[in-house]
């Protein structure tokens, strides 16, 4: 993968992302006025993580080109310019989500490997690939209402035996309601490992008024 990448990024244009102005694909401005957040939401997912940036208009421009495009060097840019240091303590295995048949077919890689290589590259980390993958069909997430979501992915994830005893990080593209990480930390502790955390690009957050807790992330049940 890290070959490929580095291929495709001298074949892809290298506007920014979100501005569209070269000569980058994600210029210095943009990247400045995201700030990595701790996620909170008991309710929805058992551990807390961290999203890069919250997804508005520009950053889901952002999204489409990374995952719709190929343009792998914007998760990479993300992951370089925002993760903050590791916070989880020690951490065996960093574990990407996977993706539905159907999109991995459409677009011929998992969006949440690019990313967790990179997580891991940064931190030092060791990585646990294709540890988490589907034993069923599922839907994307990205065409469901809230309460499909909420069902899609129950019971649908399987994890490798090789996470028995081990500590997991979780990595995602987007946060929306939770299901994909919820899932992906139902199969970990099924398969004996230990869930520390989540990574995540961005979190969608919920058009409700804020909580009284406005320093966690409120996000769309």
């Amino acid at each position: 993968m890290p070959l490929l990448e580095s291929i495709l990024d001298l074949l892809l244009p290298s506007n920014c992302a979100e501005c569209s102005r070269p000569p980058s694909v994600y210029c210095r401005d943009c990247l400045g006025r995201h700030e990595a957040r701790r996620v909170e939401r008991p309710q929805q997912i058992s551990q807390s993580g961290i999203a890069l940036s919250v997804l508005d208009a520009s950053v889901s421009k952002a999204m489409s080109a990374f995952k719709e495009q190929n343009q792998f060097a914007i998760a990479r840019s993300m992951v370089d310019a925002l993760l903050p240091t590791n916070s989880f303590g020690s951490i065996d295995a960093v574990v990407a989500a996977p993706s539905a048949a159907k999109s991995f077919k459409k677009r011929g890689f998992v969006p949440a490997e690019v990313i967790a290589e990179r997580v891991a590259r940064r931190w030092g980390l060791a990585r646990a690939r294709s540890a988490l993958t589907f034993e069923r069909g599922v839907a994307d997430q990205s065409s469901l209402t809230v309460d499909q979501r909420q069902t899609n992915l129950v019971g649908s994830m399987g994890a490798s035996p090789r996470l028995s005893r081990r500590r997991v990080l979780l990595i995602d593209d987007i946060v929306t309601t939770g299901s994909t990480l919820r899932e992906a930390s139902r199969a970990v502790l099924e398969a004996g490992g230990e869930v520390v955390g989540f990574v995540v690009l961005a979190e969608t957050l919920r058009r409700s008024p804020p909580s009284g807790h406005p320093e966690l992330s409120q996000v769309e049940p």
